[in-house]
């Protein structure tokens, strides 16, 4: 699969029923995926190492303690593995956290962001901590293309990172217009995370199958607008939705390097007694090692 942009600085086209649906989920998974970002001079993340939940023991966490690169969920029974570099986080230090980088100011005092807290609920949020990431700099290949002189003067180099976010949506917080239209809700979720200002989206939304889960995946490349200015530095974003046993569940990827882009996608997930299988085996970009992909019928 190959997915590019041109340079595209617009408000997305983001359908209606998005906007009713998850508008505030959308940036609320934003500020969490961009608290460690390196763009444009942003703090470092100070939300560190999550701990063990010793008080919610159907939820078995991916603290380094116990087993690197393995979540899973009991009451969900869902197991998700990925790569064991990375590090999960405190995860309501990391919305408040890229709330403020956003927005530039603190969540507890905007009604949308604390009514979106109370919406979803972060299951596992991750990120490749410095020490872990490749010694060099992050490298987005041809998928981001911008050949504006203030680009070109601006872009400066950084370092790479990386991402990953599984969160559920309430259904409680879906609208009553919405609750016959699952496919429609779940193409919202994974379309609401990719249509930010700044964010240049693939043309046509995925839906897809691993083991027997249908999947709803829609991505986008750009350099997103944070705190009303925008990013210096373009990344990918990755937004992948579906429903099991009842629960409402959003898997986001993140990264500005191509490469590492590609291999936390590979993670892997098992739903139930189902198989294990590669989150999106497919590669964007460049061909490369992905596995192709069967893309269902609309």
């Amino acid at each position: 699969m190959h997915m590019s942009a041109k340079r595209r600085m617009r408000s997305a086209n983001v359908q209606p029923h998005t906007l009713t649906l998850s508008t505030s989920f959308a940036f609320l998974i934003l500020g969490c995926i961009l608290a460690s970002a390196p763009l444009n001079a942003q703090k470092t993340n100070p939300c560190g190492q999550a701990a063990v939940n010793k008080t919610q023991p159907n939820i078995i966490s991916s603290a380094p303690t116990e087993k690197p690169g393995s979540f899973y969920d009991k009451n969900l029974d869902v197991h998700s593995n990925y790569p064991v570099e990375m590090r999960m986080l405190d995860s309501d230090c990391d919305m408040e956290t890229g709330h403020r980088n956003v927005f530039g100011m603190p969540g507890e005092t905007d009604p949308e962001h604390q009514e979106a807290k109370r919406c979803m609920k972060i299951l596992l949020d991750l990120d490749l901590p410095k020490d872990n990431v490749p010694q060099r700099n992050a490298d987005i290949g041809n998928l981001w293309i911008d050949d504006s002189k203030e680009y070109k003067e601006s872009r400066k180099p950084e370092p790479i990172f990386a991402k990953i976010v599984i969160a559920e949506l309430l259904r409680d917080c879906v609208p009553k217009e919405s609750h016959n239209k699952e496919d429609d809700v779940l193409g919202s979720m994974a379309l609401s995370v990719v249509s930010v200002p700044g964010l240049g989206r693939m043309p046509k939304p995925i839906w897809y199958e691993i083991g027997k889960q249908k999947i709803h995946m829609n991505s986008a490349v750009g350099r997103p607008i944070i705190n009303r200015q925008v990013a210096s530095a373009p990344i990918i974003v990755m937004s992948m939705a579906t429903e099991w046993r009842g629960h409402l569940l959003a898997w986001i990827f993140t990264s500005n390097d191509v490469q590492i882009f590609n291999e936390i996608t590979k993670s892997l997930v098992k739903f139930g007694d189902g198989p294990w299988s590669a989150m999106f085996a497919a590669n964007i970009g460049p061909k490369g090692s992905g596995t192709s992909i069967t893309v269902l019928p609309n």
